[in-house]
């Protein structure tokens, strides 16, 4: 099969997904699960093999393969995913008659349990950000560890979109593509290192003339990306001594925080804006068998 027709269905296949409304990083693992079938697909069949000419058993050799490479299963399953999903859409747009992928199990794991810091270092990671110099550290760290933002979520935040008031703060969170709304509730903490950013970037809430700029910038004045909070992460981590730090295990610590401290699954889900409760569930099971100190 010609490169350039299997670029083009690459890049149309990423532009479906982005149009569903899937996380960035989604779109990059299944665009790189992709690259890596393509490859084994020629190396086993040949560079002229054709999408067409897969089956069922092609795809159970390509499973078979990942776990020879000592794959993890949960990157095994992701890339089966992605395959089914990447066929369902050739299938939807005539380019190949059935799903080799349709009916392929995935590999049953023991679910790991999502990271989370502990106290102390989570409150030293708050402590390292707040003692930068520049406030953006500050504000995005007490934001993901506080209140518990996808850093996709933090990077659409608008001017218009913060709401503080010498009684409260909040701010109203737009999901991708703008489907999904909620109000997330700041604590004092996140909303001092909030007003010092928002001193520092000179923006008032009242600016109804910035309400639609966004919120966070860089240093050097760029709209700020998931890369550069997934960057200021991991940079501040280094800084406090607690290395390989993701967005996503603060907002993990969040929900775990907030389930020791008593509130209910369904609370935390809706703050945080989950619709599945199962991660929420294994955290909370993870407390409740913890041993007393």
């Amino acid at each position: 099969m010609a490169e350039e027709f299997l670029n083009d269905i690459r890049d149309a296949f990423q532009t479906y997904l982005e149009a569903e409304g899937k996380h960035q990083n989604t779109i990059r693992s299944y665009a790189n699960d992709l690259r890596q079938f393509v490859q084994w697909c020629r190396s086993t069949f040949g560079a002229s093999f054709d999408l067409t000419d897969l089956t069922r058993s092609d795809i159970q050799d390509f499973r078979t393969f990942l776990l020879t490479r000592n794959s993890s299963p949960a990157s095994v399953n992701r890339k089966i995913t992605a395959l089914r999903q990447f066929f369902d859409y050739a299938v939807q747009h005539d380019i190949v008659r059935i799903n080799p992928a349709a009916d392929i199990s995935g590999i049953n794991a023991e679910p790991r349990a999502p990271a989370v810091l502990l106290r102390k270092d989570a409150l030293l990671l708050a402590r390292t950000a707040e003692r930068n110099p520049g406030p953006l550290e500050a504000a995005i760290i007490l934001l993901l560890l506080h209140s518990g933002l996808r850093s996709s979520e933090i990077c659409l935040i608008t001017v218009g979109d913060v709401h503080l008031t010498p009684r409260e703060g909040r701010l109203f969170i737009k999901g991708q593509r703008g489907k999904t709304t909620r109000f997330v509730y700041l604590s004092t903490r996140a909303q001092a290192s909030l007003r010092q950013y928002m001193r520092w970037r000179g923006v008032s809430v009242m600016a109804k003339r910035l309400r639609k700029e966004p919120l966070f910038i860089t240093y050097e004045g760029n709209a700020l990306t998931q890369q550069a909070v997934d960057q200021l992460v991991k940079r501040i981590g280094r800084a406090a001594g607690i290395p390989d730090i993701t967005p996503s295990m603060l907002r993990n610590t969040y929900a775990a925080n907030a389930l020791q401290g008593g509130k209910s699954i369904e609370t935390v889900a809706r703050a945080m804006g989950v619709s599945s409760l199962k991660t929420l569930q294994k955290l909370r099971l993870d407390f409740d068998e913890e041993p007393e100190p």
